[in-house]
């Protein structure tokens, strides 16, 4: 099963502070962004026929459109901070739809991880 990552609590923090949202907002607005930005390079990936798990065009295209991240948290943000308030809590039940929800082949496994090891050669 995949699962959508939690995100670093110290950037949950500094989203929170920044955006003067609460905790579990940021949170919210941070899963809500990472998975727009996995969708939107699975569709620029297919669209310009690279593979979707290159790391490295991944790489040149956040850098190709660099205010990718912002806006993507931006309209998180924006979403989430304009959620009804229901009686219970509801940001803590959008953060568990959100990682409950099936996350397509976006999350593929890492590949092996490659090391500077010298290899050693037996005779």
């Amino acid at each position: 099963m995949n699962s959508i990552p939690i995100p670093d609590p110290l950037t949950v923090l500094h989203v929170a502070r920044n955006y003067a949202i609460t905790e579990q907002q940021a949170e919210v607005a941070l899963t809500w962004a990472s998975v727009n930005m996995a969708v939107q390079w699975a569709e620029f990936a297919v669209a310009a026929g690279l593979d979707e798990a290159d790391g490295e065009a991944m790489s040149r295209w956040s850098q190709q459109f660099p205010t990718i991240h912002i806006e993507a948290l931006d309209e998180a943000i924006a979403s989430v901070a304009a959620a009804p308030v229901p009686v219970l809590n509801p940001v803590e039940q959008l953060l568990a739809e959100v990682r409950r929800a099936p996350a397509p082949a976006l999350y593929r496994p890492a590949s092996p991880m490659r090391t500077n090891r010298s290899r050693v050669r037996i005779r």
